[in-house]
């Protein structure tokens, strides 16, 4: 089992996400024989429109429109400019269609046009891909980038790799696999063992609150065993004050892990209510990539 088609949504947002998520994907491409697919959706500057306030005239709402749709093509150019550079200088085979591969092993990327609303547009493109991968943004780009993520999790039923550094090739010579027993917990499981049957260190953290049913991390290891991993594990049992997704993250920090892989938004609302939101927590304070599939 391998990673062979990766998306990258570039955002074309001036600053160095797009950068950070584009070398890693190739990172990954060259590693597993992956093809990669750069996507740039360009917000049709109408619907800029939608967001006006009353009793605006229809000059100031045609300015609006005129500053979207110059936006957009800004972005739209960073965003070519990057995939070329960065395509160019890892020497990853840029093609046209997936059936003009240079070989069926190696890495290949291509650039994608789209046009709409990220979110819906991320539902149904992105449902067709072995990963997703995005770089976690800060500042005026972070609202925007937020609800990417939370579409990409909540709606694609493909893998995330969230990160906000370039990932080096090797990463995954150490995982920290945070398992709780749910569904999302068992997809990331399944999705990860590229990740997992690469590895030097595999550690199993099960995080058990008073809600929790029997989540059988044994049986886990075992399952692991067939796929030729072997997992250590611990049980965090008492938090010490700390929140579940510190403690998560502790124990991650212990056994030196380069990257994090869970299940995302696994608890129901009334259970966030007493245990807090583990998933916003993680990906707010974790220093290293993570793998999350719901």
């Amino acid at each position: 089992m391998h990673f062979k088609n990766i998306l990258v949504p570039l955002s074309g947002a001036n600053n160095d996400s797009d950068a950070k998520a584009l070398e890693s994907a190739f990172n990954l491409a060259i590693r597993f024989g992956a093809h990669v697919n750069a996507l740039h959706i360009k917000i049709d500057p109408r619907s800029a429109a939608a967001f006006v306030g009353e009793g605006m005239t229809s000059t100031m709402i045609e300015s609006v429109i005129e500053m979207a749709e110059k936006d957009g093509e800004e972005r739209r150019r960073r965003a070519r400019d990057l995939f070329k550079e960065i395509s160019d200088r890892m020497g990853v085979p840029v093609i046209h269609d997936i059936t003009d591969r240079p070989t069926a092993d190696g890495a290949s990327t291509r650039f994608v046009e789209k046009q709409g609303n990220s979110e819906d547009t991320i539902h149904s493109y992105g449902r067709l891909f072995d990963l997703i991968v995005i770089c976690k943004q800060e500042g005026e780009e972070q609202i925007n980038n937020s609800l990417l993520i939370n579409a990409a999790l909540r709606e694609t039923g493909r893998p995330v790799l969230l990160l906000d550094k370039v990932m080096p090739k090797d990463v995954g010579l150490r995982v920290a696999f945070a398992w709780n027993g749910s569904v999302e917990s068992a997809r990331a499981l399944s999705y990860s063992l590229p990740f997992l049957q690469s590895a030097e260190k595999v550690m199993l953290i099960s995080a058990v609150d008073d809600l929790d049913e029997d989540i059988h991390p044994l049986a886990v290891q075992r399952y692991l065993t067939k796929y030729g991993v072997h997992a250590d594990r611990c049980e965090i049992t008492d938090s010490n004050g700390k929140s579940t997704a510190e403690s998560i993250l502790a124990e991650a920090g212990k056994c030196n892990a380069d990257i994090l892989v869970m299940g995302a938004y696994t608890r129901s609302r009334l259970r966030r209510l007493f245990f807090g939101a583990v998933t916003e927590e993680v990906l707010s304070n974790c220093p290293i990539p993570v793998f999350m599939a719901h």
